[in-house]
């Protein structure tokens, strides 16, 4: 399904009034190209199910279930479409040198600049999922998902300061402007889905595994003081999770399953690791 922005439309319109016409048909095109290279190497790599929604600074694809994916399968799909730009680019630059083209010249520039901007590390951009992706591979989703964020706010936020400058000495650049205005909105979704996403990972996990027939296993050690939200939030979405609680001094306590987290909050609430195993050992003694 392709859906379109409620900005996109006023923001074409202004584009035009400002004098842009040929360049905005070209960029959009190649944003769309963008795109459905993203989609084709997500069907490759087995995903299925997308959206295409079109913003007054491109284009974003939603794929259903690519939240499944390993950081691995991610960081190929995310890299996909800018690497696909920065082709053309070469393939369109060789071509404008040897026929002299001026539309030849306009769609190498496009295709470099749409390369170059969807690897800035900010969401909705490439480069937000990119380098999430990379952070995945060394630590915890929910944590390398943090730092991305804090990136593309500090960058959504160095722009608009930017924008405001450009302002001031009286060159008003409108495209940097809303570009660090979705930056910034972008950053703040991503942030609340976060929290939605961990509980329906768990979920997944079960489907993938009975799908692929089997699932890499993920031990950690916890402190027993450490409440039922914060065991949560270091799940690995990709792995099936066991905890080992340990006290003060060490002393194993108790082990404790991903599902069993789960269960846990819905019934007691946010209590600590060491009030759930009480609970646990009073429940096994009646």
């Amino acid at each position: 399904m392709i859906r379109i922005s409620k900005l996109f439309i006023p923001y074409i319109i202004l584009l035009m009034i400002l004098g842009f016409k040929g360049e905005i048909i070209i960029a959009f095109v190649l944003v769309f190209i963008h795109e459905l290279i993203h989609y084709l190497t997500a069907r490759i790599l087995g995903f299925s199910g997308f959206d295409i929604e079109i913003l007054p600074i491109g284009a974003v694809l939603k794929v259903k279930d690519l939240d499944e994916a390993s950081p691995k399968e991610d960081l190929i799909i995310s890299l996909s479409g800018p690497l696909s730009n920065l082709l053309l680019a070469v393939i369109f630059y060789v071509l404008f040198i040897l026929f002299n083209r001026p539309y030849l010249h306009l769609i190498y520039n496009s295709n470099l600049a749409i390369g170059i901007f969807n690897l800035i590390p900010a969401f909705p951009l490439d480069g937000g999922r990119v380098l999430r992706d990379i952070l995945s591979i060394k630590t915890i989703y929910r944590r390398a998902n943090e730092i991305s964020i804090r990136v593309s706010m500090l960058l959504g936020s160095i722009f608009m300061f930017i924008y405001f400058v450009s302002v001031a000495a009286n060159k008003n650049n409108f495209n940097l402007g809303l570009i660090s205005i979705f930056i910034l909105i972008s950053s703040i979704k991503e942030k609340e889905r976060i929290v939605y996403l961990i509980m329906g990972y768990i979920i997944k996990k079960k489907y993938r595994f009975i799908k692929r027939g089997y699932i890499e296993n993920r031990s950690i050690s916890v402190f027993c003081k450490k409440d039922l939200l914060s065991v949560l939030g270091i799940i690995d979405k990709n792995k099936y999770n066991l905890f080992t609680v340990l006290d003060e001094n060490m002393t194993v306590l108790e082990t404790l399953y991903e599902e069993e987290i789960i269960e846990a909050i819905k019934t007691y609430g946010n209590i600590s690791l060491n009030e759930y195993i009480d609970i646990k050992k009073l429940k096994n003694t009646l």
